[in-house]
């Protein structure tokens, strides 16, 4: 991913971020075509996916609720992941054990941020 287009992105998510009323801040962006076509954030709110995949008191992670928001066609999807603490720095957002899976499973390609930048998940390194 091109600086250029990873600072766009960050201007899409960090007020989106700072809206977060919880001390890690998790934005998902789901693009399909190079275009965002859906935007999901961590939320306390359950939802019956949530529990099938086991997640922890069924709450929603971002990468679920920006797949549970989007409509649309499910091909040729891919995900960015954004974390930020309290502060606003850049914090890493590999998804979790129960987010991989099915994120391999549906999206071409993964990012994430790390604590210094952007990194696309190794598909041969997620197990």
């Amino acid at each position: 991913m091109s600086p250029d287009k990873f600072e766009k992105l960050v201007e899409v998510v960090l007020p989106i971020a700072t809206e977060i009323a919880r001390p890690k801040k998790h934005v998902s962006l789901i693009l399909r075509k190079k275009k965002i076509v859906s935007i999901g954030t961590n939320t306390i709110r359950t939802h019956p996916q949530a529990k099938k995949l086991g997640y922890r008191f069924g709450e929603v992670h971002s990468e679920l609720d920006a797949l549970l928001r989007y409509r649309g066609s499910k091909d040729g999807l891919s995900i960015i992941n954004f974390r930020y603490n309290r502060f606003g720095d850049m914090r890493m957002s590999k998804p979790c054990c129960k987010c991989l899976p099915w994120c391999v499973a549906l999206f071409d390609d993964i990012w994430y941020t790390t604590n210094s930048g952007i990194v696309q998940l190794e598909r041969n390194a997620h197990v």
